[in-house]
């Protein structure tokens, strides 16, 4: 009966939150709940705080291990539906011993799109209203 109660409680909008911080990160939706890992595990809980303060912006660069297993098919402990725009955090596993280098070619990739959107932006800056800049 109080599950239910909960349940029906409006969420809140993490853009309407003027900032998101620990406080208010608890304030929404984690995009990474139930997992099936073992009870006290404390990654989980990070896991979860995680995609409270990033959202679906997280890209998350895995190394195989426990979070393989309960981070994977087929615990997939990711909420369901992800979000109203059907996004979430990106969860990539490396097999091999190269997860480092698996996590860096993860920056370099958003290094390149920053690149790219700022060249955009300068070659298209006369098209762009004035409300936007």
């Amino acid at each position: 009966m109080n599950y239910d109660f909960f349940l029906d409680l409006p969420e809140i909008d993490r853009n309407s939150l003027e900032r998101i911080d620990i406080r208010t990160s608890q304030l929404i939706t984690p995009l990474f709940e139930y997992s099936g890992a073992c009870s006290g595990c404390g990654e989980t809980p990070y896991i979860k705080l995680l995609t409270q303060l990033y959202g679906d912006r997280m890209l998350i660069a895995n190394a195989t291990g426990c979070s393989s297993i309960y981070g994977g098919k087929p615990a997939i402990p990711h909420l369901t539906p992800p979000m109203p725009n059907g996004r979430g955090p990106a969860w990539a596993n490396s097999l091999f011993e190269d997860n480092a280098e698996f996590g860096l070619g993860f920056r370099l990739t958003v290094d390149q799109h920053r690149v790219r959107v700022m060249r955009l932006l300068e070659q298209f800056a006369d098209r762009i209203p004035a409300e936007l800049n």
